[in-house]
């Protein structure tokens, strides 16, 4: 008789990139624009989930929520990065060698456990991450928080347009969470200029 699965423990995320600058790449439709730019970006980059398309080789492939592993489960053979890192329970599909964080209790609280990061949605929670590792200045690549994913019409997805009163969740701890991360010296910026995040907006060209 096979064993039930087992989760593995949590990871504790090391402080390595102390002073350095992250890209994460979101699922919003604005990443759009900057397709042709993000193979090229230099620094730490955090590909969450089908953003893996755009940059194969993020030094962390972030994975969250529900149905992750039906909608990224073609992505996995083209991963040419450093970690593969899941948030909560992880998914006993995924490689032997994915790492394991938890999520907290307050999603409006940033997480200075470096095994849990807070936030409702993958972006959020990608945003803990980054300040973990020791990141002091995150540049946000389609964060809309509004409309559609953008490799929508490109591929499948169990949830090809989040409706709106997901959104308005995932918002609700963003300011207490901007102002955390401020009052920290992490300077966050938005490249989506359609977003409903409360960061300031800059292009690409402005922060690249």
């Amino acid at each position: 008789m096979t064993k039930p699965w087992t989760a593995p423990p949590l990871w504790s995320v090391p402080k390595v990139w102390a002073g350095q600058r992250c890209y994460i790449l979101a699922c919003g439709e604005s990443v759009r624009q900057y397709r042709d730019q993000i193979p090229t970006l230099t620094g730490r980059v955090i590909a969450i989930k089908e953003s893996l398309l755009l940059r194969p080789d993020p030094d962390i492939w972030f994975l969250s929520g529900e149905d992750c592993f039906e909608n990224c489960c073609d992505l996995f053979p083209l991963f040419t990065g450093g970690e593969i890192v899941a948030r909560g329970r992880s998914d006993e599909r995924f490689p032997m060698t994915t790492k394991r964080i938890g999520r907290t209790t307050d999603p409006a609280h940033l997480s200075d456990d470096p095994t849990q990061v807070c936030g409702f949605d993958a972006g959020t929670s990608a945003i803990n991450l980054a300040y973990l590792f020791g990141a002091t200045e995150i540049v946000l690549l389609g964060y809309d928080m509004v409309g559609g994913r953008w490799a929508t019409g490109l591929r499948p997805h169990t949830l090809p347009q989040p409706p709106e009163a997901q959104f308005r969740t995932h918002l609700g701890p963003l300011p207490a969470l901007a102002a955390q991360l401020d009052a920290k010296g992490v300077k966050v910026w938005n490249t989506s200029p359609c977003s409903r995040a409360p960061f300031p907006y800059r292009s690409l060209s402005e922060v690249a």
